[in-house]
């Protein structure tokens, strides 16, 4: 699949050096720290949000929940795509910070609490896995640099980040559908917990795409170690060497 062509017209080209919402998504608890006007956006967002969510989670059959996300995943990325862009216009960086942190441990606590009695173990510890590779995403998003690159490498970030962008954002949309399972005390249909399983491994290839992003920026080169001159006394002791090895050899 070309996952630029994957996402909605207009985001494909979106820098991976934008804000990635989708890292961690302010909860009702951490969005308590936000300004009175930003907490209500951004609750107002996960409102729409959570209502896309229920409407994937009720479906009965896997194909049901296929053709549900085909429809409704546009709309899912433009809304996430907009609150980054909302983030950083209205949110400090270090709150921003904060917040993400704050948000991946209310998540993972979710999960490690919650997740066993509706999922089962398997769906719990891919979760929590999930929510872990969200952590190293984030991470990596740290070390993202604005290094001046080459038009070669110009054109490699931005298929990178396009890839980055569209697996994150799968990742995401299933692990809000367990979230808003649990939130809501609705079950899921073993056909969709292995849909969503299955979207969720889009994890380990959105850390993949960022991580190429990075390396593009952070290139590592051999150190240069300098040439030292041999005195008198070091060649004869390089050649009394070479003699004791060839002795030792025959």
């Amino acid at each position: 699949m070309n996952e630029a062509l994957a996402l909605p017209q207009g985001l494909g080209a979106i820098g991976v050096r934008e804000p990635i919402p989708f890292v961690g998504f302010p909860s009702k608890r951490s969005a308590k720290q936000l300004s009175g006007s930003a907490e209500e956006l951004v609750g107002n967002i996960a409102a729409v949000i959570d209502q896309l969510m229920v409407s994937a989670i009720e479906k009965r059959t896997a194909v049901e929940f296929v053709a549900v996300w085909n429809e409704v995943f546009p709309n899912y990325t433009r809304i996430m795509c907009a609150l980054g862009a909302l983030s950083k216009a209205l949110i400090p960086p270090l709150v921003l910070e904060q917040v993400t942190a704050d948000s991946l441990c209310e998540m993972e606590a979710e999960f490690r609490d919650h997740a066993l009695v509706a999922f089962g173990s398997a769906i719990r510890d891919q979760a929590l896995f999930t929510v872990w590779t969200l952590r190293k995403i984030n991470d990596l998003a740290q070390r993202l640099s604005s290094a001046e690159l080459t038009q070669d490498d110009k054109c490699k970030d931005k298929e990178f980040a396009s890839s980055f962008i569209y697996h994150g954002l799968r990742m995401r949309f299933h692990l809000d559908c367990l979230l808003t399972s649990m939130k809501h005390k609705r079950p899921i249909y073993p056909e969709i917990l292995a849909s969503i399983s299955d979207g969720l491994r889009s994890g380990v290839d959105a850390y993949a795409w960022i991580r190429q992003c990075v390396d593009l920026r952070i290139k590592t080169e051999e150190p240069v170690l300098p040439f030292a001159e041999l005195d008198e006394e070091d060649r004869e002791f390089i050649d009394a060497s070479a003699r004791d090895m060839a002795n030792e050899s025959a």
